[in-house]
């Protein structure tokens, strides 16, 4: 008898479900919608570098720091387990693992030898980005990368995202028309605590778009990280529905980010429609009506950013008043400008003005119940009034305005947190000087932090360092800058600079070695040898995203409501290139 043949064992591949994906569609959906008050009681350390007490009241982003670590740790031990059930791989791939595993060792080794060990693993007041989410960001998109593995996967995250997104839009359309829903009655009821119920909050934006992010330039990182999936929804969704939903929140998007007044985002954006251009450049100019089209959205584009950004710096140059230097001696106090000194004379209980040579100046006194007002005669400072109303003195000069406590017989500077000054020290720094306002004292900032990387080298100062290691002693650039001494540096404006100083600069090299790995496969298969698949649609308008947002990144830094959505769809995009790659051979 012929012996039998065994039976092969059919080879199922492993795939994700949904169970497995669910953590990570929260982050990207729920977590940057959370917005609920928290009562942050501050370390010495924080209160020392923030603007006034010992609390913070967050409702932008304390709670979604918390539920992006639930969400993120709940992620991990579901792929430990479905891992070691044989049920999801664990893919690897050195050329994305080797420079992420640098990233993470520096992350910790900044944080252990961090001199404020406790801000850099739960993150500073207001941010709260300290090593924990630093290390969930990339595990997550480590985990997303050997999760994903067919295209119901991508339809999951592109439907989430763009729910999500849809809610933040509305929510901002109500905040351009100055009704803002979270100062309603109904909407104070979601984000205050019961005891809290009838107070009344100060949003300090105004009219500016910010959705449920912590500040409008976020938003400006969020709509670069979108649009283009948006865009991809329109073409790829079968459903006219989906379709008409997509378009409509392509226009909101758009309208949110005018909104929001983010430069930072409106560069980042142009950046996208570039490469969206050359993507599709094809079809662009296949067809005359789309080549029209796509014209006169360019130059309307580029119309619109000549008339918003170019008088924003020219004003942002018009400053003739500059402050050299703020002396005190004895019972002086000398401001120097570049055009003039006033020199300030307390002597208990009288108080007088004189110039460089000491000469008093003539002055008019106005006084109501509460203050007195001087004006000056002499009209080297007629710009100049001084206010003196409860022991503090104020002067004003041309939009500058500087405090000083009025002691016995002495002046002091009222610093931040009311912190009395009578000797003003002056940090290392890259000399801009009259550019300091430039891009919203972006220049003041980098020109103050860039020093620092200079101890920074190996290791940072720790994740979330940043507003106390910046030289918030820096009073004499703050008022040149800011138009005032009291104001706290708390973030650097600059994805790159705020990697190098918290984490260090070689922190900052594994990270760019990252996403150049990303970058040159992306081009490679969505621009060198574009091929058709439904992948390349995807991964293009995950790349063009990511490439956005990483343009915005020159002006804005990394805040968990937005900073957890780019990392999962870094992970998305990298999967994409792996399956598109896959397809190809």
């Amino acid at each position: 008898m012929a012996s039998k043949k065994p039976i092969a064992k059919k080879r199922t591949e492993k795939r994700a479900t949904l169970i497995d994906i669910l953590p990570y569609i929260f982050i990207i959906a729920v977590v940057p919608l959370i917005v609920h008050l928290y009562l942050d009681k501050l370390t010495p350390i924080e209160a020392s570098n923030w603007t006034s007490g010992n609390e913070y009241a967050d409702l932008l982003s304390f709670w979604k720091s918390r539920w992006f670590i639930i969400a993120s740790a709940l992620g991990l031990f579901i792929f430990i387990i479905r891992n070691i059930q044989g049920r999801v791989p664990i893919r690897i791939n050195p050329p994305l693992h080797i420079p992420t595993a640098i990233y993470i060792l520096f992350i910790i080794i900044s944080t252990v030898a961090s001199e404020y060990v406790s801000v850099a693993l739960s993150g500073f007041a207001a941010r709260y980005e300290g090593m924990f989410i630093l290390l969930f960001y990339i595990l997550n998109m480590l985990i997303i990368f050997s999760l994903i593995s067919e295209e119901g996967h991508f339809r999951i995250i592109f439907g989430a995202l763009l729910v999500s997104a849809s809610i933040i839009c509305i929510l901002g359309i109500t905040q351009l028309a100055g009704r803002d829903f979270f100062n309603s009655n109904f909407g104070k009821s979601f984000i205050l605590p019961a005891k809290f119920a009838g107070s009344e909050l100060a949003f300090r934006f105004g009219k500016m778009v910010y959705g449920t992010l912590p500040n409008p330039n976020y938003m400006g990182s969020y709509v670069d990280l979108v649009f283009p999936i948006v865009i991809a929804v329109i073409f790829l969704a079968k459903k006219k529905s989906i379709k008409i939903a997509a378009a409509v929140l392509s226009v909101l998007l758009l309208i949110n980010l005018i909104g929001s007044r983010s430069d930072a985002g409106l560069v980042g954006l142009g950046a996208g429609l570039l490469l969206a251009v050359i993507y599709f450049r094809k079809k662009i100019f296949r067809n005359k009506v789309i080549t029209v089209i796509s014209l006169v959205i360019v130059l309307a584009a580029a119309g619109f950013a000549a008339v918003r950004f170019i008088p924003s710096y020219i004003d942002s140059n018009r400053q003739s008043y500059y402050v050299e230097d703020i002396v005190f001696e004895g019972s002086t106090a000398k401001i120097v400008s570049s055009t003039e000194t006033l020199v300030i004379r307390y002597e208990d209980p009288n108080l007088t003005f004189h110039d460089a040579d000491n000469k008093q100046l003539e002055i008019d006194i106005s006084a109501k119940e509460q203050s007195t007002t001087v004006k000056f005669k002499d009209p080297a400072y007629k710009k100049y009034t001084a206010t003196v109303s409860g022991g503090v003195l104020e002067i004003q000069n041309d939009g500058v305005k500087i405090l000083f406590l009025i002691r016995d017989n002495s002046l002091a500077l009222m610093g931040n947190a009311g912190n009395e000054i009578d000797n003003i020290s002056k940090p290392d720094a890259i000399d801009v000087r009259g550019y300091e306002k430039i891009g919203s004292a972006r220049i003041y900032i980098w020109s103050r932090a860039i020093p620092l990387l200079k101890n920074s080298i190996l290791t940072g100062y720790g994740p979330d360092t940043f507003a106390i290691e910046f030289p918030q002693y820096d009073y004499i650039g703050k008022i040149n800058a800011y138009g005032t001494p009291n104001m706290i540096v708390d973030k650097p404006h600059n994805l790159y600079l705020q990697i190098a100083v918290n984490t260090g600069v070689i922190s900052l090299i594994a990270f760019l070695v990252l996403i150049a790995v990303y970058v040159i496969n992306s081009v490679k298969l969505y621009f060198v040898r574009p091929g058709r698949s439904v992948y390349a649609q995807y991964g293009a308008a995950i790349f063009i995203g990511i490439c956005s947002y990483l343009i915005a990144g020159l002006f804005n830094d990394s805040v968990v409501a937005v900073a957890s959505v780019f990392w999962v769809l870094l992970g998305a995009g990298f999967a994409c290139n792996r399956l598109l790659a896959g397809e190809q051979k």
